[in-house]
């Protein structure tokens, strides 16, 4: 006889679907998160509390569920919601884009149960109440028991009041799981328990699994500490889900258990961070919104671990010397762009040697490819010297080759120890030829589940299957990165012979002709100032003699003594034009005041001798004898004599220097010409055969490429000095211009390491105010309801939301994290600064106008950057509006320039050339930094700030400042 007999389903079902599916800590993290992002949530974030038990929170503000959702999809393993065609109910996506769904099989959820053996559901939908269910998955560790036997305590609140005080009865519930003799479930759970413990007492378990729950759960160890990082449960937002997980597993505890040290506990952390950062896709322009941080809790402090805008983005991938960006098709071609070296090589196309199959269940679709890299040694590579100390500071954070499915991240991809490309092998084999390093590249493979479905998750959720599909994709990409390599980036490359050496030749011989200059430059001023100083005296003394000879020949006549005078004048003006000061170096160090006394008294020899060609001219003049016209011709002749005697010898120094040059290059050239001999010319008495023919052939060829290179880079260099030298150009000038801007920079660049200390300060007590911050607004939620209600705490909660917005300004400041450019409006900011300067505004009695044409304008950049810009400019004229009895100030767009204006005095025009520097400022303790750093800032995206002058358009009769952004647009 035939029975039809049930699957019989065990408590430990739950607990292989849990644990039992997921590889570690972060990947169960990613897939929490992952549920938030399905339920359309912009904002996710783990928070990790010290205490005894610790806890951890992940916590969203995403659609959130009602009672029967938790009833009917969260405690339901394998629901149909998964599958679309099932799922027939409306998705509100509370007001963002379609997001296709990232989990596959509807378990994972359970991915909590492998963070903490305790959970504490929190959720809301927009229109239902607080619903709470608390589970403790070390239940369904027992195999004696059955499922349907366990019951988990759900309910109901309609205020976080309420919330709070029901925790505790949520506990009965629970601990009805025990069993008891008063029903045959009671029985059934008792005598499943008695079985499970005296199993573990036998297996040498010191404390059984039921000792432990009810130790757990004796009182709740949720409290208002933990909640109040939920934004629902403050009142932030309407709607979202949060799950408290209670007694951490080690991969968690160890952010707040003080005594966890060592190198595994090192391990753990910096692999939390790997896996997290960049959860979402940087590498494309079109990011979901979709935020998310990690927030460790110790006592009193709260520090933010990492964040959405930690990342080594689109933006800094295209400042790399090195970079490819495309996506391949459903035939395996790829076609994008590449960057090597620096330079654009347009959109390039690589066709496989074997397409992939465009047939079966498991085929491969098209998908994006993204990758940059940057030259290891600094000699090399195209980028400056402070260019590459951050690249190289970037890449020992962000470095790694990542997958990104629907622009979510795919664990492990991109962390060191996940090169899935085999990158490190194969440089192990040759680095030169293969290029490509996994933890100096940046990039990502971004795919998407409708053109690929085959690319699936592991079991455990760490990685991809490793199915056909996924195969062909490594194959595909492995083969464009090895051909890439060939012909663009490595050491076989055509394109790398050509350019390094030259790169490497340039930038040598830069900084060795720059070092030499600079010395030449020192050293010869000290030389004239060391044998020029007693001449100068000599000279100064002889022209008052011939001072006073003039007067005296002026009022004697003497003819005799005025041809004298005017000999001797003559020579004085020679030996004048000998003693001009060379241009000075703008940094003379100990020779400052050396070169300050020889100016200065050469400036009196000029003003002497002009008195003397004065008097002169009056001598001349009072000589009787000779005819007015002959006096002036003499003069004539004698200055024109003078003159061409100056340039005889300007002419006779150029025709030595040139002799001495020509003789210095046909040194270098005989010297160049025997390199070649030196090098390879042995191999002409070698032994030679056809077997070794071919590599000394190769030998001679290269070492002519190389020794080509250097001899042009060389006289190319000396011949352009020529050319330069033929055109006009004062090179000697140019340099010294050069130099001293550059001794401009480098003060410049202390005065901003000065100003970079404050944001070094900023980064520090960055993480204190936001524990304060935080400390302050969890405080001022604990107060009762009743306080709640009256109009000071009212007022104290709008104080601290504005202190709290205001210092959040200080981020700019902050060095750190990569920020993301998004769409900036007119209209944004009209309403930011609106908001921000309401209370003043309405207190000066100011007129604060924003135009019509302003509002419509719209560009992109990173609000961060450009808030703080109208912040600083509409302060300043505040304060000097306020002064005036016309208090009026105006923003407004003409001409495609952005015009901020006030009725106030105006800047003196004096004072305009320097109104941007650091420190200057008229304000009455005015620091003179804010001007300095908006144009500084600005200029990093390549907009401007300025003072109008008499071209740009004016607003009111006081101050304007012009600001031009790049890539304005107007909506009309």
């Amino acid at each position: 006889m035939t029975e039809g007999i049930a699957f019989q389903t065990r408590a430990r079902t739950i607990d292989h679907l849990g644990r039992g599916q997921i590889a570690d800590a972060p990947t169960a993290i990613s897939e929490l998160w992952k549920n938030a992002y399905d339920a359309y949530a912009r904002n996710v974030a783990l928070h990790v509390f010290d205490g005894d038990p610790d806890i951890a929170a992940i916590v969203d503000d995403g659609i959130g569920m009602d009672r029967d959702d938790v009833v009917r999809r969260w405690l339901v393993i394998g629901t149909e919601s998964k599958i679309e065609e099932f799922d027939s109910a409306p998705v509100d996506t509370l007001g963002l884009p379609a997001r296709p769904r990232q989990g596959e099989k509807g378990i994972g959820r359970l991915s909590v149960a492998f963070l903490a053996p305790g959970t504490v559901l929190v959720s809301k939908k927009p229109s239902s109440e607080f619903v709470v269910v608390l589970v403790d998955w070390r239940l369904f560790e027992n195999p004696f028991i059955s499922l349907d036997d366990i019951r988990l305590p759900v309910a109901s609140f309609k205020s976080p009041d309420e919330l709070v005080a029901g925790l505790e009865p949520l506990l009965l519930t629970l601990n009805a799981n025990f069993g008891d003799d008063k029903s045959e479930r009671g029985k059934r759970l008792a005598e499943g328990w008695a079985r499970f413990s005296d199993y573990e007492t036998r297996q040498g378990v010191a404390i059984p699994t039921l000792a432990s729950i009810k130790t757990a759960w004796a009182t709740m160890p949720l409290h208002r500490r933990h909640l109040d990082e939920w934004p629902v449960f403050t009142g932030a937002s309407r709607h979202g889900t949060a799950m408290f997980m209670v007694g951490l597993n080690h991969e968690l505890g160890v952010w707040v258990r003080p005594h966890e040290t060592g190198e595994e506990v090192d391990e753990v952390k910096e692999r939390l961070r790997q896996t997290l950062t960049g959860f979402t896709d940087p590498y494309t322009e079109a990011r979901p919104e979709f935020n998310y941080e990690v927030v460790i809790h110790r006592g009193g402090d709260s520090n933010r671990l990492l964040a959405a805008d930690d990342i080594f983005g689109i933006d800094a991938l295209h400042d790399l010397e090195h970079y490819i960006e495309g996506s391949f098709d459903e035939r395996g071609t790829f076609t994008g762009r590449v960057v090597a070296f620096g330079q654009d090589l347009g959109i390039k196309t690589f066709v496989p040697k074997r397409p992939p199959p465009a047939r079966g269940k498991d085929k491969l679709g098209a998908f994006d490819f993204t990758i940059g890299t940057f030259e290891v040694d600094e000699r090399r590579s195209t980028h400056d010297e402070h260019q590459h100390a951050f690249i190289l500071a970037q890449a020992e954070k962000f470095a790694g080759v990542s997958v990104y499915r629907d622009f979510l991240r795919v664990m492990p991809y991109g962390r060191p120890d996940a090169d899935f490309l085999g990158m490190e092998e194969r440089r192990s084999k040759n680095a030169g030829r293969e290029f490509w390093a996994h933890r100096r590249s940046f990039g990502r493979i971004g795919v998407s589940r409708i053109r690929n479905p085959a690319l699936k998750d592991k079991a455990g959720r760490e990685g991809l299957v490793d199915n056909r599909a996924f195969r062909e994709m490594r194959l595909l990409v492995v083969e464009f990165l090895k051909d890439a390599a060939r012909k663009y980036f490595g050491s076989d490359s055509a394109m790398r012979d050509e350019v390094l050496p030259g790169i490497m030749e340039r930038k040598a011989l830069q900084k060795e002709a720059a070092d030499q200059a600079r010395k030449r430059r020192q050293r010869g001023m000290r030389q004239f100032l060391r044998t020029q100083a007693n001449p100068l005296e000599d000279a100064l003394r002889r022209t008052d003699a011939l001072v006073g000879l003039a007067k005296d020949t002026l009022q004697s006549k003497d003819k005799v003594q005025a041809t004298v005078l005017a000999a001797r004048a003559q020579e004085m003006r020679v030996v004048g034009e000998s003693l001009r000061p060379p241009v000075p170096p703008t940094r003379l160090g100990d020779l400052e005041q050396q070169w300050r006394d020889y100016r200065d008294d050469y400036q009196t020899l000029l003003d002497k001798l002009q008195e003397l060609s004065r008097l002169t001219a009056e001598v001349d003049a009072a000589m009787e004898g000779e005819q007015p016209k002959e006096v002036l011709a003499r003069r004539f002749d004698e200055q024109r004599s003078a003159l061409q005697e100056q340039l005889r010898g300007y002419l006779d120094s150029i025709d030595e220097r040139l002799a001495r040059l020509r003789d210095v290059w046909r040194e270098h050239a005989s010297s160049d010409g025997a390199e070649m001999a030196n090098r390879v010319g042995h191999l002409l008495g070698a032994n030679v055969s056809t077997a070794n023919l071919l590599s000394m052939l190769n030998l001679i060829d290269v070492h002519r490429t190389e020794l080509g290179e250097t001899f042009a880079g060389k006289y190319q260099s000396f011949l352009t000095t020529l050319d330069q030298l033929v055109d006009g150009i004062d090179l000697e000038g140019a340099y010294a211009v050069t130099e001293d801007d550059r001794a401009d920079l480098e003060e410049q660049l202390r005065d901003i390491r000065a100003v970079a200390q404050v944001g070094i300060t900023v980064e520090i007590i960055g993480h204190e105010f936001e524990a304060l911050e935080s400390e302050v607004r969890r405080n001022l939620a604990k107060l009762p309801r009743a306080v709640m209600d009256t109009d000071a705490y009212r007022q104290a909660m709008r104080a601290h939301l504005a202190l709290a917005d205001r210092l959040r300004f200080l981020a700019p400041l902050k060095i750190g994290g990569y920020r993301t450019r998004e769409p900036i409006t007119g209209e944004q900011i009209a309403t930011y600064l609106e908001e921000f300067f309401s209370n003043i505004l309405a207190a000066q009695r100011i007129d604060f106008t924003v135009t019509a044409a302003f509002r419509k304008i719209s560009f992109r950049d990173i609000p961060s950057r450009i808030y703080p810009v109208f912040i600083n400019l509409i302060n300043n004229a505040i304060y000097w509006t306020s002064q005036s009895n016309e208090r009026r100030i105006t923003i407004d767009f003409k001409d495609n320039l952005v015009i901020v204006s006030d009725s106030g005095p105006g800047v003196d025009p004096e004072d305009i050339p320097r109104l941007f520097e650091l420190f200057f400022s008229r304000r009455r303790a005015g620091r003179g930094v804010g001007l300095f750093l908006s144009r500084t800032n600005l200029a990093v995206a390549g907009h401007k700030i300025r003072y109008a002058d008499a071209n740009d358009p004016v607003v009111l009769g006081g101050a304007n400042f012009i600001l031009e952004f790049k890539g304005v647009e107007t909506n009309a």
